[in-house]
């Protein structure tokens, strides 16, 4: 549903006259999302062609981002991406910490 809604915002921003369908439907009863077809996202027939240009380069940016997120060391500094060990609060590089943030280390 929030793809969805991401699209239309997207889709709105230039230009183009979304409309969500089932959005209510699967937002009540989220279970039976698959037998509705999820929440859907149209436009009118002239507008199509673009909307699947910025749906396309949605898809795009986002397995692009998710690679990247995959990559990437959660173990690493948020101050400075030194990699620190899994039970250190403190990176040795920089000195930063999850006290400074309120964020506790799990």
């Amino acid at each position: 549903m929030v793809d969805a809604e991401m699209l239309a915002m997207l889709l709105t921003r230039e230009g183009l006259t979304p409309q969500l369908v089932d959005n209510h439907t699967v937002g009540m009863n989220w279970m039976h999302s698959g037998a509705y077809g999820g929440v859907k996202v149209k436009v009118p027939e002239s507008q199509e062609a673009h909307a699947k240009q910025i749906a396309s380069q949605l898809r795009t940016q986002s397995k692009a981002r998710l690679q990247m997120m995959a990559n990437t060391n959660e173990d690493a500094c948020l101050a400075c991406g030194n990699e620190m060990a899994e039970d250190n609060d403190e990176c040795g590089e920089c000195g930063w910490s999850y006290g400074q943030t309120g964020i506790e280390a799990d």
